[in-house]
């Protein structure tokens, strides 16, 4: 069976006189929630979203999907948000445990015996450094769903654009002049679906209590901190810098943050610099990496300074460490990232990529986070090994 996700229109797809037997087009993702982050699909009604809209089987069709195709607006250097929507609620066709892929660590497959190949057309304007960007991630997507990739592609006829992020893409060497100096007005972005409940949450409150300590010492003002959501774009306005918070949804930013960038393309500055505090919940920091090129990619779409940020693996362990010392074992690395962060920013210059070594060994965090998710399934009374698409 052939599986069209895309970002266009009925009337557009149909116009393209492309042929599919499933087509969940921009009518479909418009009227669907984004994800959540309850991980109920794991545990409470495995392989299928607790919420019952146009993406809440989305796993289940995956399962009888021969060829699934993107087609999305290129958008910083990956999916429009109402594409990447579609993917972040398409976790149920995984199972929450893990395998090792690559060497690093990935979902094991709830369907291990299906086969299903993937591609990706991105259509708009875009940069090679967006393209290098898209098959980077388009790669990572194929290795976690155990499918075939067998094309990125960037069709150049604009007929079918019309969609997010319409502006023409920036060549990377027109950048701006960066803010220099203490910033004044600092904003920090809890992108986390699961807002104030999130390890993302627990960071950047952790880098706000660390911050005017550092600017004390430093003998400098600390900045007014703003606190915002991606509901928020209104509060980036004034600000010359910017923190986005964040877990990576597979392989990426999740779809409200890309829809907050969207938004935000005219709010900030020109040369106010972006950082990043990112985690995930897979082992390997290094996985985080490529998000960071989607954000340097809005930044040089809307003239500001990518500045880099903090890449934390292993983030199902930053709630249940939080409590203990912050310069313990257990948060050290977690903690002296973050001062590396705040020195950064408080000097108006670049962090670099820092990436986090989690305390612990990989096979310890993978045993541990298995026993949680069959707890979890357990007070749930859900079987964490079935296979709705079996029943169909």
């Amino acid at each position: 069976m052939r599986t069209f996700i895309c970002d266009l229109t009925r009337a557009q797809l149909a116009a393209a006189g492309v042929r599919c037997d499933v087509a969940l087009c921009r009518e479909d993702l418009a009227s669907a929630h984004d994800c959540t982050g309850c991980f109920g699909c794991w545990v409470r009604t495995p392989g299928a979203c607790v919420m019952r809209d146009s993406l809440g089987d989305l796993g289940v069709l995956l399962a009888r999907t021969d060829e699934l195709t993107v087609v999305s607006r290129m958008t910083f250097g990956w999916l429009s948000p109402l594409a990447k929507r579609a993917l972040d609620r398409s976790i149920g066709y995984l199972h929450p445990n893990f395998r090792i892929a690559d060497g690093q660590m990935h979902h094991r497959l709830r369907y291990a015996d299906h086969k299903l190949t993937l591609n990706f057309r991105l259509y708009g304007p875009s940069t090679e450094a967006e393209r290098s960007c898209a098959r980077t991630i388009a790669a990572a997507n194929a290795l976690n769903l155990g499918a075939r990739l067998t094309g990125v592609r960037f069709p150049s006829n604009e007929k079918s654009a019309g969609t997010e992020n319409d502006a023409p893409a920036v060549d990377a060497a027109e950048r701006p002049v960066p803010a220099r100096g203490v910033p004044r007005r600092v904003a920090l972005v809890n992108a986390s679906p699961r807002g104030g409940r999130s390890a993302t949450a627990h960071l950047l409150g952790d880098l706000a209590e660390a911050l005017p300590v550092y600017a004390r010492m430093a003998g400098v003002d600390a900045p007014e901190l703003v606190r915002a959501t991606v509901r928020d774009v209104g509060a980036l306005a004034g600000c010359d810098a910017v923190v986005l918070g964040y877990p990576l949804y597979v392989d990426a930013l999740p779809s409200g943050m890309v829809d907050l960038l969207v938004r935000a393309r005219d709010e900030l500055a020109s040369g106010a610099r972006v950082y990043a505090l990112a985690n995930m919940g897979f082992y390997e920091a290094e996985q985080i990496a490529p998000s960071f090129s989607v954000i340097e990619g809005f930044c040089t779409a809307a003239g500001l300074c990518w500045s880099g940020g903090v890449a934390v693996g292993a983030g199902g362990m930053v709630l249940p460490v939080a409590k203990t010392p912050r310069m313990g074992m257990m948060r050290r690395g977690v903690s002296e990232a973050i001062d590396q962060l705040i020195m950064a920013l408080l000097a108006g210059a670049n962090a670099g990529a820092i990436e986090v070594r989690p305390p612990v060994p990989r096979f310890a965090y993978r045993l541990a986070a298995e026993a949680q998710w069959r707890h979890l399934a357990h007070e749930h009374g859900a079987d964490l090994d079935a296979r709705p698409a079996d029943a169909g």
